[in-house]
């Protein structure tokens, strides 16, 4: 069964859907003050059509019942940026997430407890049999 993907969307309607993400639910004055304190001043009107256009994608839902209306993301967080991460490596690293990580280690971009916690990750990754790529 294949997965419904995401929409594909500019790095505007992502910040804008990140904002929204973190009030929940909100109107355009709401998502416009998140990004405000996020340091990401936009105009009232610019928030409004890329709310809009985030919900002629599908991106977000709009309860019109009420003035003013309300957005809610239709995508979970988790899921739409999995999907961005998969398309960068794909894009920038030709697929291949290790060397991703590895340009990250030799970057000295990650710190010790970063190292540490990636180290979990792969550990319980690997006593849970949870990487696709190593059922194919």
């Amino acid at each position: 069964m294949a997965r419904a993907s995401n929409p594909e969307l500019t790095n505007a309607e992502l910040r804008v859907l990140k904002a929204l993400w973190q009030v929940e639910r909100g109107s355009v004055a709401e998502v416009r003050a998140e990004l405000g304190r996020r340091g990401q001043d936009l105009a009232y009107t610019t928030v409004m059509t890329l709310l809009g256009r985030l919900a002629a994608k599908g991106a977000v839902l709009v309860d019109k019942e009420r003035e003013p209306f309300v957005y809610t993301a239709a995508q979970r967080k988790e899921s739409v940026l999995r999907d961005r991460l998969r398309e960068f490596v794909r894009e920038v690293f030709d697929g291949q997430a290790d060397s991703l990580v590895l340009n990250l280690v030799e970057d000295e971009t990650l710190s010790r407890a970063e190292l540490r916690a990636i180290e979990r990750k792969i550990a319980e990754s690997e006593r849970a049999g949870t990487n696709p790529k190593d059922k194919k």
